[in-house]
């Protein structure tokens, strides 16, 4: 059986800054779905123009001035993604690194001085100032 994707609705899913996010599922990829493909949209017509026709994964971690998240390059790209940050304040999206990595599940540690640890797998890591 196909699922069809189109049928799904936009979910109540964070809030970041003050910013109310929503997500759908768009596609089920790698082992059984497990890894998930999402577009999103905001409260906030400038973020909504930015994320649209844009592809993330459930990955999340909210900064100083807006939020990390993992980008799909399309709906069916995984494992290749990138780290993304989302500026809330000046309404960018700023590329951080772009990655293989098919590990499912991103982690962040403070490391203290603003600075974040960003874990995209067991091998690989980026230091992020948390700004």
């Amino acid at each position: 059986m196909i699922f069809n994707f189109t049928r799904k609705d936009f979910e109540e899913w964070e809030n970041f800054k003050g910013t109310t996010f929503s997500r759908r599922l768009e596609f089920e990829t790698a082992f059984d779905g497990i890894v998930k493909v999402y577009s999103l949209q905001t409260d906030d017509d400038k973020i909504n123009k930015l994320l649209k026709g844009l592809f993330f994964h459930r990955f999340a971690f909210q900064t100083h001035s807006g939020v990390l998240l993992r980008q799909f390059h399309n709906k069916k790209s995984w494992p290749k993604t990138k780290l993304v940050h989302l500026n809330l304040d000046s309404h960018n999206l700023n590329v951080i690194k772009e990655t293989n990595s098919s590990y499912d599940t991103w982690t962040v540690d403070y490391l203290g001085d603003d600075k974040l640890l960003v874990r995209l797998s067991p091998n690989e890591q980026i230091e992020y100032e948390n700004k």
